[in-house]
């Protein structure tokens, strides 16, 4: 059977991926650590596509240059320790080593100012630290039968949130149960407030707005990098689109569920039309509809059971972190998406399959029916010889 054939830059640009594969000369790894470091950028939505990375570079250049400062401060750092640690070449070539100490940089500068104050020598070096923990946290929790995804990250910003608050008292902790983006009003621009948390409940207003729950379902991919703008929430979808149509469609679905489950459950208006409740279940989507699972008809409605799991779940840890005052940040989403992993038994489950190999959701697809009709001739064709009756020549 021929190859079906991709278009060159769309997917995970796999010949991107084979002209490095020919190039031995040092400036060419350079070059090629720069190509990890955009499809990083793009791992944050699963787009794992260095114009995806770009596109949400450029843009966050415009909008939130500061965030974008840190995020790529931590990234590039995560990026070089991956490779002193001798990180298996997928992990740093498709930009996964890069994920997770991104997120800390983006988060961070958001957290920081809010429950510690203005950045300075110890607050910075605490970021640091975190980074590079990060790093060897991804490669201690990654195994063939567990995907760490976003964990890493999970742990050492909690662990950062807790060293900064106690340095200046329980009353700046408390201003982290405030949003981190609130809107003005329904066209404001990006707008810093308070880190995430809780807004009280508006008991007397019923009414939904079907404008602000899409717009709630756009900014749901901005708040990725703590940033509650329409402008980057597009380009973020547009990113996720140039990598997979199926990724950038169960990203959004995620979004749209679980900014309406926001509001069906009793949460604040502001925040879920900020984005702070669509943002897990858009990851929980990404994550599990077509790249962590192949996709098929049992790991399509696995999704959508998960998506929809996430938002009760980020109730439930609302619900206890506000006693305590902390952000849910993306527990809600590495919970989720850690227990509907475990249904799969790996690359060999023939009901809910990994991909076996690092590709695009399409891509994945196309391979695993190709498999299963070259398995199903094969079986016909023991069949049929095991039907057919011996015969023996006698001289």
């Amino acid at each position: 059977q021929q190859e079906k054939t991709w278009v060159a830059c769309v997917g995970d640009f796999a010949i991107l991926k084979e002209f490095f594969a020919h190039k031995r000369r040092r400036i060419w790894h350079a070059v090629q650590l720069l190509d990890a470091f955009l499809r990083g950028f793009g791992q944050i939505v699963f787009a794992n596509n260095p114009l995806s990375g770009l596109l949400i570079i450029v843009t966050l250049a415009a909008v939130a240059p500061g965030t974008l400062a840190l995020s790529a401060a931590t990234a590039g750092l995560g990026l070089l320790l991956s490779v002193l640690i001798r990180e298996p070449d997928n992990i740093v070539e498709n930009g996964v080593s890069v994920f997770n100490p991104l997120l800390v940089g983006a988060i961070s500068y958001a957290l920081i100012p809010q429950i510690y104050g203005s950045f300075d020598s110890f607050s910075f070096l605490l970021v640091l630290l975190a980074t590079i923990l990060s790093v060897y946290l991804s490669r201690s929790l990654r195994s063939d039968k567990f995907s760490c995804i976003a964990w890493p990250f999970n742990l050492v910003e909690f662990a950062l949130i807790f060293a900064l608050s106690t340095q200046n008292g329980v009353d700046v902790v408390a201003k982290s149960v405030e949003p981190m983006f609130e809107m003005d009003n329904a066209t404001s621009e990006t707008t810093t407030t308070d880190a995430a948390g809780f807004y009280e409940q508006n008991a007397t207003s019923v009414y939904i707005d079907w404008g602000m729950v899409v717009r709630g379902s756009v900014v749901s991919a901005s708040q990725l990098f703590g940033v509650d703008n329409v402008i980057v929430g597009a380009i973020m979808y547009l990113a996720m689109l140039i990598y997979s149509p199926v990724t950038t469609a169960f990203s959004y679905f995620g979004a749209l569920c679980g900014t309406f489950a926001g509001l069906e459950l009793g949460a604040d208006k502001h925040r879920t039309y900020s984005g702070m409740w669509g943002y897990n279940s858009l990851l929980t989507g990404a994550a599990l509809g077509g790249n962590l699972l192949v996709l098929n008809g049992q790991t399509a409605a696995a999704t959508i059971m998960a998506i929809i799991y996430t938002p009760l779940l980020q109730y439930a840890i609302e619900s206890i972190f506000v006693k305590m005052q902390l952000p849910v940040l993306s527990l809600p989403f590495v919970i989720a998406t850690s227990l509907f992993l475990k249904l799969s038994e790996g690359r060999e489950d023939p009901t809910f399959p990994w991909p076996v190999s690092v590709t695009f959701p399409e891509k994945q697809r196309y391979y695993y029916v190709t498999r299963r009709a070259f398995q199903k001739v094969l079986l016909s064709q023991f069949h049929m010889l095991s039907r057919r009756p011996l015969s023996f020549v006698t001289p």
